[in-house]
C-alpha cells in the first residue's frame, strides 16, 4: 500500500468514522471517547472482531498498512488494549 503523510487531526477524524461505522452496523452508538480511553474496554459492544474490521478498513481509507488489530499491542506473548491515543500514535507512525 503507498504511504502518505496524514495529520493526527486526519487520523483522529478517521478513526473516530470508522470506529462509528462499525458499530452502527450493529445498531450501537459510538460515545463520547477520551484519549485515555481504550476502545475495547471503554465503548460497549466494540469487541476484538471490531477492531480488525475498523483496522482493515482504515488501511483502505488511509492507504497504509496496519497490524491485524491496531487496537491491541502484543508485547512477546502478552497482549494489552491500546487506547484511543495509543491507536492514533500506532497509524501515524506508519502514515509518516
Amino acid at each position: 500500500m503507498m504511504k502518505t503523510s496524514r495529520s493526527r487531526g486526519e487520523i483522529v477524524g478517521q478513526l473516530t468514522t470508522a470506529i462509528k461505522a462499525c458499530l452502527e452496523a450493529s445498531g450501537r452508538r459510538l460515545p463520547a471517547l477520551r484519549g485515555d480511553q481504550c476502545p475495547l474496554t471503554a465503548v460497549a459492544g466494540f469487541d476484538s472482531l471490531c477492531g480488525i474490521e475498523v483496522t482493515v478498513d482504515l488501511q483502505k481509507r488511509l492507504g497504509v498498512q496496519l497490524d491485524d488489530n491496531i487496537f491491541v499491542q502484543t508485547n512477546s506473548s502478552r497482549a494489552k488494549a491500546r487506547t484511543f491515543d495509543q491507536i492514533v500514535d500506532a497509524i501515524a507512525a506508519v502514515a509518516k
